[in-house]
């Protein structure tokens, strides 16, 4: 039926009988069943609450009603029960038939709809095995919501140690270790000095082996897998994916002890609605011919917008990455924020005044727009929020204290947040081609009205400006490649990781030293070691500290000839020179990392750069000054040089900005293009020479420090930002055990909050 056939209903009990079979029959294979749904419930609220018990179980809610109240909900409450008898939960049917292939299979490659409660299954099974698991996530931003949600599964449980950073610490206690990753963190699973006996994999999200970059990381990462712990169980998780099955024969697993399958039901509804050209507001069904048309929509009364956004609903607004570096993200939208009250809550003002310390926005002159946004509870989120960030700031919206979330599409990838409204104020998503938006668009839009624990039907409205494109996105399919892109040809767009995929083609990767063969070769020559070896001498000259060796424009030489040093050794291992634009990144990476181990904070840090930029010391006068964005390296597009802040005017430099682009130096420059080959350096000049200061350059380029008591601490999970303000609370620390002075617990929230776990 139409949306129109459906509001206008003379005889919706009827209706909805007849909707009620369809779905016993069938289930919610089709997404248009469940908008039907969504419609009867706003349009016809009376009669579908006669139903509403009824479709619930019909749609295998078990979970919502535990006490059913007619005979048909009854009967089929018993398969529930069946569920929560064998697996200790009231799952779905589709949870169900996950849980049996995970029983009874080694590999597992599914898809489902956002919503469809996939992930908590999996994470589920995780939970009830032994042994130590990795959970591989496609970005930073996930990170944090899987390290959260893990906690909140294992309630605290201090047999169960859930970290983002791989290692094998706390030998006093008898630990499981759930390691949540990104495909980059997850070299270090293959030390062999850890042993860790890691029984599950699950790569969630798993569709990033389809991307040309981070899908060579991603299916090199499974072959290394695949190829050191045979015995481990393999889980791939997909929205939207046709043919999941393509992750079993693109790497060549068993088929016999393998399983696919496509499960196209959700179990949440949405109500579509379009700004037209006349200023109205409609209502559009995105899965029937022509929908979008006005002689098809029903007119919302009064706007939108002001429904949206009047201060009763969680909004998470979907804008560019662009638009929050350069602040016009917020001009249709400062009226609204502008009527919210500002928060008081005692919690959410310990969040905000937490954030504002790790981000120095607490210094004067250091004006973070993210934090004085959340005093309205408005939230910003994307990947290049620092991960300790993250973290809180998803505490605030899961506790309901934001209204609004500006997002970029690190949202889009799967962080299970509640909100009532999608706004799609951007439509320019990410992807290599236009099926990998149309993948991004249907998860993004899978954010709107969450399933919750109400006995209830849930649904959630989503707003587009060009319902065309909505109604093209949504109705795509997306397929997986049947091979991998390690085995397809080389070409332009991955020349820069050819030594990388030649290696795992040929199997002669390093795995000790996480770099091919021959790039170990090339980093083996005189030249090289000659220069590792002149920044050692710079470093560690005796009678000084880092510090002193490295700071004061006394140094400036020294500075110099360490930035030279690393340049040589990194083109040495990409086997060419950098260009213009690659080097620019270089400089400001290795410039970062000196101020990292001379024992600045990231706070100091970016308040530096900030004062630099916005020519703090000339009083904000004339432009900005030069600051190349962040990027991975080696980029061989990136030949030319171009500023973060170009034609902007030193007193508009955004602290937020730099706070931004500082944290993915640190994170996506620093740890990922620049430590393995550094570490790898090194380690190859002390097998050589026996010189120990070659561990203690291996130490800061993991750990930032040769602090001892600073690096164990992080070993054992601590955020680096917060390892300056734990360490005056620490009596004792070892790699079997770390103990507490009785004052933690008079330490700032934050900091109980953190420790509680470590503490007996």
């Amino acid at each position: 039926m139409s949306i129109k056939d459906i509001i206008e209903s003379k005889n919706p009990f009827q209706d909805l009988s007849e909707l009620l079979d369809l779905l016993h029959k069938e289930g919610p294979a089709q997404s248009s069943i469940l908008e039907s749904i969504s419609y009867y419930k706003r349009f016809h609220p009376e009669i579908f609450l006669e139903f509403e018990e009824k479709i619930i179980f019909a749609l295998g809610l078990f979970y919502k009603i535990k006490e059913p109240k007619d005979i048909y909900s009854f009967l089929l409450s018993g398969i529930g029960e069946q569920y929560k008898k064998d697996y200790g939960a009231y799952l779905t049917p589709v949870q169900a038939s996950i849980r049996r292939a995970l029983d009874d299979y080694n590999v597992i490659s599914i898809s489902a709809p956002t919503s469809a409660g996939k992930s908590y299954s999996i994470r589920d099974f995780i939970a009830a095995q032994d042994g130590d698991a990795v959970v591989i996530v496609p970005s930073r931003a996930l990170i944090a919501e899987y390290v959260n949600t893990m906690k909140r599964k294992f309630k605290g449980d201090k047999r169960v140690m859930i970290s983002s950073f791989v290692d094998n610490i706390f030998t006093s206690r008898e630990l499981r270790r759930i390691f949540i990753l990104t495909p980059e963190r997850a070299r270090d699973i293959f030390s062999s000095s850890l042993k860790l006996n890691i029984q599950v994999f699950f790569f969630d999200e798993a569709q990033v082996s389809e991307e040309k970059e981070r899908g060579i990381i991603f299916d090199v990462l499974i072959r290394r897998i695949k190829k050191h712990f045979k015995e481990a169980k393999l889980i791939f998780a997909h929205p939207f994916v046709e043919n999941p099955n393509a992750q079993i024969s693109k790497h060549a697993f068993q088929k016999e002890s393998s399983y696919a399958r496509s499960y196209p039901y959700g179990s949440v509804g949405k109500l579509c609605l379009y700004e037209h050209s006349n200023g109205k507001d409609y209502f559009f069904s995105p899965f029937h011919e022509n929908g979008h048309m006005q002689k098809n929509c029903i007119e919302f009364q009064g706007k939108f917008e002001d429904f949206a956004f009047n201060g009763d609903h969680t909004v998470l607004v979907f804008v560019s990455k662009a638009s929050i570096y350069n602040g016009t993200y917020l001009e249709n939208f400062e009226k609204y924020i502008n009527t919210f009250p500002e928060i008081i809550n005692e919690h959410a003002v310990e969040i905000i005044n937490t954030i504002a310390h790790l981000l120095g926005a607490d210094e004067n002159g250091h004006n973070s727009k993210l934090v004085s946004l959340l005093q309205r509870g408005v939230v910003i989120h994307h990947g290049s929020v620092p991960l300790e960030v993250r973290f809180l700031v998803e505490d605030f919206i899961r506790n309901g204290y934001a209204k609004i979330c500006f997002a970029t599409s690190t949202l889009a990838q799967g962080v299970n947040m509640p909100f009532d409204i999608v706004w799609l104020e951007s439509n320019r998503l990410i992807g290599e081609n236009e099926q990998d938006r149309s993948l991004a668009f249907k998860n993004l839009i899978g954010r709107a009205g969450r399933s919750s624990m109400e006995n209830k039907f849930d649904y959630g409205y989503v707003f587009t400006k060009r319902p065309k494109i909505f109604m093209e996105r949504i109705n795509d399919d997306f397929v997986l490649d049947e091979k991998s892109v390690i085995d397809t040809p080389i070409d332009d767009l991955n020349s820069d990781s050819k030594e990388l995929i030649e290696a795992i083609r040929s199997e002669t990767f390093d795995d000790e030293k996480h770099i091919p063969i021959s790039t170990v070769e090339r980093l083996s020559s005189p030249n090289v070691l000659n220069h590792a070896k002149i920044i050692l001498d710079i470093l560690y000259r005796e009678g000084h500290t880092i510090k002193e060796n490295t700071t004061g424009v006394w140094n400036q030489q020294y500075k110099e000839q360490i930035q030279k040093s690393f340049r040589i050794i990194f083109e040495a291992s990409i086997n060419r020179q950098l260009y213009d634009g690659e080097n620019a990144v270089f400089r400001k990476a290795i410039s970062i990392f000196l101020q990292m181990i001379q024992g600045r904070s990231f706070r100091e840090i970016v308040g530096i750069i900030y004062s630099n930029l916005s020519k703090r010391d000339e009083k904000h006068k004339g432009m900005a000054g030069f600051s190349q964005p962040a990027e991975s390296l080696p980029k061989s597009t990136l030949k030319k040089e171009y500023s973060l802040f170009k034609d902007i005017p030193a007193k508009n430099v955004s602290y937020d900005a730099v706070i931004f682009d500082t944290y993915d130096y640190f994170d996506k420059v620093i740890s990922f293009s620049l430590s393995d080959v550094f570490m790898a350096t090194f380690k190859i000049y002390q097998e050589d020479t026996q010189d120990e200061r070659a561990k203690k350059m291996i130490e800061l380029l993991r750990f930032g420090t040769n602090n001892t008591a600073h690096m164990l601490l992080m070993r054992y999970g601590i955020p680096p930002e917060n390892v300056t303000e734990i360490s005056p609370y620490i009596q004792s620390i070892n790699e079997e055990n770390i103990i507490f002075k009785k004052e933690v617990e008079q330490a700032p929230a934050y900091i109980r909050h953190l420790v509680d776990w470590y503490l007996p």
